[in-house]
């Protein structure tokens, strides 16, 4: 098995107004410089909550950013993961667009296993363990942009520290049955290979918590006064391509049966 170093986050929020991500770009750029694989892990972007007054101009923004990633990083690979703000269908047409132009970006709706490794963005509670109806869940975070006057409520309780405590307070292990039913109905047998799980969503981080024989791990979010951070993993690049076909593989059955 050859070993390489990879990272991961989730949970930027970018395109809102709460977003603390500038705090954390820093971090993020020395990783693409160290790492060989960076796996974006879900809510990078948040279309509801955009600040920008139409969804053009918030995919403006989105395709910029992701460019100047992959530009100033060319010997880095970047896998974007979906998460429940981010998985607009446009969005999905983007990072196609995107992938079709620069040869270090993959995209994955769902989750991308790595040997014994798993990605996934975590807003599983609702899919009763199959993406189908995790997808149908998603649809309703495709609604209208929020009002003006919602973004500086949310942002007032941001600052109050609210958010945080409110994930602070949610029980650890609360999400784990359902990643864990997720990913059993998911993978089928290769669900007895994985040993680690890196998920977002939750806002909560954590690091090797242990929970029915796997290992857990979450970034938190960069949101203003909630703890955020950037996690490592070693891959073997073999797994990588296993990893990325199998989506391929997925996405192309998914498109044949509509």
């Amino acid at each position: 098995m050859r070993v390489h170093k990879g990272y991961t986050t989730s949970d930027l929020h970018l395109l809102t107004n709460r977003t603390s991500a500038d705090r954390l770009m820093p971090r993020l750029h020395r990783a693409g410089d160290e790492g060989d694989l960076l796996v974006l892990n879900g809510d990078i972007f948040d279309f509801q909550w955009s600040v920008y007054p139409n969804l053009g101009e918030s995919l403006d923004y989105v395709e910029t950013w992701i460019e100047q990633l992959l530009r100033r990083h060319q010997d880095c690979r970047f896998v974007f993961i979906m998460g429940n703000h981010d998985s607009l269908p446009a969005y999905g047409d983007l990072l196609d667009d995107l992938s079709d132009r620069y040869d270090n970006l993959a995209w994955e709706p769902y989750y991308l296993q790595l040997g014994a490794s798993v990605f996934l963005h975590g807003d599983v509670g609702s899919s009763a363990g199959c993406s189908r109806r995790l997808a149908a869940y998603r649809q309703r975070w495709h609604g209208r942009r929020r009002q003006p006057w919602m973004h500086k409520a949310y942002l007032a309780c941001t600052h109050m520290g609210i958010p945080r405590m409110i994930c602070e307070c949610r029980p650890t292990r609360r999400h784990m049955p359902e990643i864990a039913a997720y990913l059993e109905a998911e993978l089928g047998p290769a669900f007895g290979e994985l040993r680690d799980v890196y998920f977002g969503h939750t806002h909560k981080p954590l690091t090797n918590y242990r929970w029915n024989g796997l290992r857990f791990h979450n970034t938190g979010a960069a949101i203003h006064r909630v703890r955020s951070r950037i996690q490592t993993f070693t891959y073997d690049p073999a797994d990588l391509q296993t990893g990325l076909a199998a989506t391929a593989d997925r996405q192309a059955r998914s498109a044949s049966a509509l």
